[in-house]
């Protein structure tokens, strides 16, 4: 799905299709499933007794109806709360839903989408990697983390799991170096790279690079992820402004909080 051979742009729905659900919910993957998106990204972290759920924040406070710190909790606490609609808050109504666990969540994707694992916390990571081998699901799972690009190695290369499970660095991109920071990763035989920008000309000038190493970039337009004006909010005004002028700089794959939007830009294209 991510090699640049498949030429469409990839849309990626932000935490499920949380609009009409509730976000991180298995109710949001089935929603995402019908509206045709290619990859839901999902968030997964530990609670206190070792159990992988999929939730966003490090409180349950904004998104359930219960209290207190995720990883301070044992799951069965945490399974008695339910998913505030939407992004929750306090106005949100309560679903019939409870937070999912990972195993959860990969199970109601098998075979319908693909998934982004965001592991909230490094430590978390190998529990991760060991669910999605275990689950036997790895071909539609791309997990990401950080890359320092002045590491003199990358730590990732020596996981047990490295070239078993796809994986996505994210970096912000240098001005005047993304050619030469593409070059630095090219170890990592990354598929697709997350990346943050303050030139959109940077990303266009380095196609020669992505292209001979079959990268996809994917960016983020949501509106907190700050990649100057690119975000979904102008976009629902000037979706040319935003995605058509992202796609042609090179983009091949964004995360929105807009699925409904993005993609009756992505039909308008065709």
């Amino acid at each position: 799905m991510s090699s640049r051979a498949n030429p469409t742009i990839l849309t990626i729905a932000h935490r499920g299709l949380w609009k009409t659900t509730a976000e991180n919910s298995l109710a949001s993957i089935r929603a995402a499933v019908e509206a045709g998106v290619d990859m839901v990204e999902i968030d997964t972290q530990s609670t206190s007794d070792g159990k992988l759920v999929v939730i966003h924040d490090e409180t349950l406070d904004r998104t359930t109806t219960g209290k207190g710190t995720v990883s301070d909790l044992p799951f069965d606490i945490i399974r008695q709360a339910r998913l505030l609609s939407g992004a929750g808050g306090e106005d949100a109504t309560v679903t019939g839903e409870t937070v999912p666990t990972l195993e959860e969540i990969l199970e109601e994707a098998r075979g319908r989408v693909a998934i982004n694992i965001d592991t909230k916390y490094a430590r978390d990571l190998p529990q991760v990697m060991e669910t999605v081998l275990r689950l036997n699901i790895a071909d539609q799972v791309v997990v990401k983390t950080d890359i320092d690009l002045d590491a003199k190695h990358f730590e990732v290369l020596d996981a047990d799991w490295f070239g078993k499970i796809p994986h996505m660095p994210m970096f912000r991109v240098r001005p005047g170096r993304f050619a030469e920071d593409l070059r630095q990763i090219e170890a990592l035989k990354a598929p697709m790279i997350e990346v943050k920008f303050q030139n959109l000309e940077d990303i266009a000038s380095a196609r020669n690079e992505l292209e001979r190493q079959n990268i996809r970039v994917w960016i983020n337009t949501l509106d907190v992820s700050h990649c100057l004006d690119f975000n979904d909010t102008r976009a629902l005004s000037d979706p040319h402004g935003v995605w058509t002028v992202l796609a042609d700089a090179g983009v091949g794959a964004i995360q929105t909080d807009e699925v409904e939007a993005f993609k009756a830009w992505l039909a308008s294209r065709e």
